[in-house]
């Protein structure tokens, strides 16, 4: 049994099947079930069963329920609402278990998911697990994981072409293909959708989230028909740039690969793709002293809003 206590810089990977699945789970029982699959590890080629502490559960979603009923409640959603990948009916568990060890809830994730959440070298996407825990829309987690499946797939074929990675990306979400996949309910019409889901994750996200989105409404007659969504980097939400020097020089190797970082005269900064800061004008990297200081002097601007290159 795989014991969970500590979330810290814990991510989530999951096949992309599954986050394009048809079904319904509530923000509650996605984040319960999500924090379980942050303790699987790359290299794993079974299933564990995975104690999950309760009242870190609760502490990290914000909950101020601290009854094993709502626990119960939660445990019977994963339980009891399966999803639909290619005409297959899964469900999310084998079993869940609240009495089998004090103070945990005990997971065993069913096998048949093994393809979707073990060994997965292609199609899948990776966030960190803080990202959806302080969501509060019930649809949030999940737009978040496919919103960061379509920048993903963007931003890889993205920089194939242009060695960069882009600063947006523009896409459409048709209204009937969100009702379907997400299972809402028939009572919703679109200005239900457009306050309760759309606009509760915009908000969401900013506050929350590495992402935030704007949109606009494509209608065919009168009926809104598709959301034209364009999703950005959110520097100021769950994964702050500027929260130390590490985080930055990490965000900036990550996002920022051969793009003119500040120039002068002499100089065009930039970062290659093994992470060196260089100068373009003359192809020479900086030694380890200068780069740090370059580092710190970029870091400060920043800080500043000054650096010209990450301003929104």
């Amino acid at each position: 049994m795989k014991i969970i206590k500590n979330i810290k810089n814990k991510k989530v990977a999951k096949h992309n099947d599954i986050i394009k699945a048809k079904g319904s789970l509530s923000s509650t029982a996605q984040k319960m079930y999500s924090m379980v699959i942050s303790m699987l590890n790359k290299d794993d080629v079974e299933f564990q069963e995975y104690a999950l502490n309760i009242d870190s559960y609760l502490e990290q979603i914000g909950s101020s329920s601290k009854n094993k009923a709502f626990i119960k409640e939660q445990s019977e959603e994963l339980m009891s609402n399966p999803f639909w990948i290619d005409g297959k009916l899964f469900n999310w568990c084998s079993y869940v278990d609240i009495d089998k060890l004090e103070g945990y809830i005990v997971f065993d994730i069913h096998p048949k998911l093994k393809p979707y959440l073990l060994d997965i070298k292609n199609n899948f996407t990776q966030y960190e697990l803080v990202n959806i825990l302080k969501l509060k829309g019930n649809y949030s987690p999940r737009l978040y994981e496919y919103f960061t499946f379509r920048f993903k797939v963007y931003k890889n074929e993205y920089f194939k072409k242009n060695r960069k990675y882009p600063r947006s990306y523009t896409f459409d979400v048709n209204i009937e293909w969100l009702r379907d996949t997400y299972q809402v309910s028939n009572g919703y019409n679109y200005a239900d959708i457009k306050r309760q889901i759309i606009n509760k994750a915009q908000d969401d996200f900013i506050q929350h989230t590495d992402l935030k989105f704007t949109y606009t409404e494509q209608k065919i007659g009168r009926k809104v028909d598709r959301l034209i969504i364009t999703l950005q980097e959110n520097n100021k939400g769950s994964n702050n740039i500027l929260k130390d020097i590490k985080t930055f020089i990490s965000y900036m190797r990550k996002n920022y690969i051969n793009q003119n970082i500040q120039q002068d005269q002499k100089t065009i900064l930039a970062i290659s793709e093994r992470g060196v800061l260089y100068n373009k004008r003359n192809a020479k990297s900086y030694s380890k002293d200068d780069a740090l200081k370059i580092w710190k002097h970029l870091y400060k601007l920043a800080q500043e809003d000054k650096l010209e290159v990450i301003k929104e």
